[in-house]
């Protein structure tokens, strides 16, 4: 990896970790969204998109339930990716780079917010005495230590640590391979079952029932099946807006006669 890449790569992964501070929640920690950027900046665009969508549909039921410490898909599928273009690997080693990285960044990130606590103290005395402009400063602050913090962990794991990186590839004999192959298949299901446990209710069977039957007994692809949904969604939207439309006529018409 070059580096204008790891320089690049390490930005993306730091940018990552400022949504919802900085970016608002615009979803650009998700992996579908820095595959693709980690694809463009290494020159395999197709690669990296298909392994940031893997991983997303791995991740996309991932999700911190109060106290509780997640993974940090910002940057473990960040380096996930990177780590499997750069080889020239496919899923099963993104995914065997980007879990534990995943774990390793939240624990950074839990340590980085204790010790950001003692400037929280800070901004409520600032707050107290009214001074706006210093609270403003302390957020800004954390954001750009926030951003080296990570784009420094980044940078020196890519640029510094290929050799490892190599080597370790390199090195994952056949039968493991194989294993995280198929930990890559079961992956994405599991991550639809923790999402549907969040979702699950008895009205939305028939909806789970018709992708179902679409996909298995019909063959479309996920194409089709998205464009089935929302055909389905703006249906029910058109025959939910007519329905309300015919309520408040007859009370309309009410209205107009007692005038």
């Amino acid at each position: 990896m070059s580096l204008i890449q790891a320089i690049l790569v390490g930005c993306v992964a730091a940018l990552t970790q400022l949504e919802g501070d900085w970016l608002g929640e615009c979803k650009f920690r998700e992996p579908v969204i820095t595959g693709f950027l980690v694809g463009l900046i290494m020159g395999d665009v197709t690669k990296g998109l298909m392994i940031g969508g893997a991983l997303q549909l791995m991740w996309m039921g991932a999700t911190n339930i109060g106290p509780t410490a997640g993974l940090d898909i910002g940057s473990g599928g960040t380096i996930g990716a990177a780590v499997a273009l750069m080889t020239g690997s496919d899923l099963e080693v993104a995914v065997a780079f980007a879990i534990p990285v995943a774990v390793v960044v939240q624990m950074m990130n839990i340590l980085k917010m204790t010790a950001f606590s003692g400037l929280m103290h800070k901004a409520d005395a600032f707050i107290d005495e009214g001074k706006e402009s210093s609270v403003i400063g302390i957020h800004f602050l954390c954001g750009v230590f926030t951003f080296l913090i990570y784009w420094g962990f980044t940078f020196v794991v890519l640029y510094f640590g290929e050799g490892v990186i190599n080597a370790i590839v390199n090195g994952i004999p056949a039968w493991v391979n194989s294993g995280l192959s198929a930990v890559a298949v079961v992956l994405p299901a599991m991550g639809f079952a923790l999402l549907l446990n969040l979702l699950w209710e008895i009205k939305l069977v028939p909806f789970f029932a018709i992708g179902f039957i679409a996909a298995a007994y019909l063959g479309m692809d996920m194409v089709g099946v998205c464009a089935l949904s929302v055909a389905i969604a703006a249906i029910m939207y058109m025959l939910k807006k007519d329905g309300v439309a015919q309520e408040l006529a007859p009370a309309a018409a009410d209205d107009e006669w007692e005038d």
